[in-house]
């Protein structure tokens, strides 16, 4: 399984099903941590002596890299184009900024030629076609041979232009099975075309299920409804006692606390931090209502945004706690009890837009949100924040007055949501039915993948050799060009450093 570091939690309960069962699991890591993945790493090599993890090589490394990452930036954006995501402007903006300029000022004037449907889609076949005639890394198929795997995973599937398909299409020329493991809730609907049909994509939910099928084109008996491995050990876990919890961040025991659960939030004119300090905080303080006047609030920051939030000064405002008061992602089994306990012990979780309403829902929490202008982008600007709202699990404000209502009663009610996350929680988390796991499923399903048997090469068409053979012109101008790029790009970060030192020498 090949994996970034942040992604490593989203399948631990799936990676530790597969070992229990007694398979051989080998997870490779391509960037830098950055959320201390390989702690998790270490930690499960300790506790299975069949689990081993390694780097791999870039797959930008060969002669056609820069032709490829070129043709699917342009053919991302084309995507993000569509009707559908008119609504989406942060969606089609982070696009926009990864696209070849010539690519982008040709698209910029939506009555342009370039713009008609058929023109587009004309476009779009040229670039796939393009892109099925270049060649997979041949750094990666000896990589990958030299493990000798029955089957090669790839999760997750991101940003536009990503090189991570060349896993696929390696693993593919090895004549190896392979699947597609969809990591998180918004992969399918905000991040980069699936090009590469592998033997099965996994997903949580008939939700997924139809993007796979709508927009990126998947044939259907390649997709399995797995459920959200990722969440099965919140169906069990059991929380610490309330005093010891609430000693741990610094709140009160004895008094009620919502949880803020900040998220990943596209770029805005405020941060989110900004929003609860400046209006959120100060509202709540000001309300008539004396069971929010006198609330404690913790605040659990997401781990990319966490500089925010630590410049964040709660003075005036009340008994707040910031918790865990370092960026991280909740890895080790500490931080997970922390994480757990946070909603458990909470009378209400409260969010912009971030995975962690869906933990709340599963753990019976009434969820809220309040709808802010300045974050529309990373609400109803993406499609998989509408799936909380029309799933029933967010209990949704179109304004300050409504949010504090709706947040007052969940406090009466102690948080408690009385089974209403149910139906959600069983559409989008557990489809195959509450009491069974995804992990065994999505294990069932790999298991049943692998035992194809490798797979018979078939020839290429001599239509994509010839094509090949015609885009090599191509792929000299582009090898120079990224060539000529990197060193410019040096140059001018040592400038940058020499700069720097002059001006703390001076």
């Amino acid at each position: 399984m090949r994996n970034f570091s942040g992604y490593f939690r989203q399948f631990e309960p799936a990676v530790r099903e597969l070992l229990e069962r007694g398979h051989e699991v080998h997870v490779v890591r391509d960037r830098k941590d950055e959320m201390r993945g390989e702690q998790w790493a270490e930690s499960l090599q300790t506790d299975h002596s069949t689990f081993t993890w390694s780097k791999a090589p870039h797959p930008r490394t060969d002669s056609w890299s820069d032709l490829k990452r070129q043709v699917r930036l342009t053919s991302d954006y084309l995507y993000f184009l569509r009707p559908e995501y008119e609504q989406s402007s942060e969606l089609v903006r982070r696009a926009r900024r990864r696209a070849p300029d010539r690519i982008v000022r040709l698209m910029d004037d939506p009555g342009s030629r370039w713009r008609r449907p058929t023109t587009m889609r004309r476009i779009e076949r040229t670039l796939r076609c393009i892109d099925d005639a270049t060649p997979s890394s041949r750094a990666l198929r000896a990589f990958i041979r030299e493990r000798e795997p029955d089957i090669v995973l790839l999760t997750p599937h991101l940003m536009p232009g990503s090189p991570q398909q060349e896993v696929l299409r390696a693993a593919m020329d090895a004549g190896l099975r392979t699947g597609l493991c969809v990591a998180s809730w918004d992969n399918l609907s905000s991040k980069q075309l699936i090009r590469v049909v592998p033997d099965v994509v996994t997903v949580w939910n008939d939700v997924q299920k139809r993007e796979a099928l709508e927009i990126h084109g998947l044939p259907e008996d390649r997709i399995a409804t797995t459920g959200a491995q990722v969440y099965d050990p919140w169906f069990t876990w059991r929380p610490r006692g309330r005093e010891t919890f609430c000693a741990r961040v610094g709140l009160p025991a004895d008094r009620q606390f919502v949880l803020y659960a900040a998220g990943a939030l596209f770029p805005a004119e405020i941060t989110e931090a900004q929003f609860v300090v400046e209006r959120w905080l100060p509202a709540l303080r000001a309300s008539k209502r004396p069971e929010l006047r006198d609330l404690a609030v913790l605040v659990r920051p997401h781990p990319k945004r966490f500089d925010e939030w630590s410049a964040a000064r709660f003075a005036g405002l009340g008994r707040v706690a910031l918790w865990p008061q370092e960026g991280r992602m909740p890895v080790d089994e500490e931080a997970r009890a922390d994480f757990f306990d946070s909603i458990h012990h909470c009378a209400g979780a409260i969010g912009v837009n971030t995975s962690a309403m869906i933990e709340a829902g599963i753990v019976g929490k009434r969820v809220h949100t309040l709808l802010v202008p300045e974050f529309e982008g990373s609400q109803h600007g993406t499609l998989h924040f509408r799936y909380l709202t029309n799933g029933g699990l967010l209990l949704e404000a179109r304004d300050m007055d409504e949010h504090l209502a709706q947040l007052a009663e969940s406090v009466r009610a102690g948080g408690c949501a009385q089974n209403g996350n149910r139906p959600f929680i069983e559409a989008f988390v557990r489809p195959q039915g509450i009491g069974h796991p995804a992990s065994a499923v999505f294990a069932d399903t790999i298991e049943g993948i692998a035992a194809l048997g490798p797979v018979r090469h078939a020839r290429a068409p001599l239509g994509r050799s010839a094509l090949r053979v015609g885009l090599e012109p191509v792929r000299l101008g582009f090898q120079h060009w990224g060539a000529t790029r990197q060193r410019r790009n040096r140059r001018r970060r040592k400038a940058e450093r020499a700069a720097t030192k002059a001006t703390a020498a001076s």
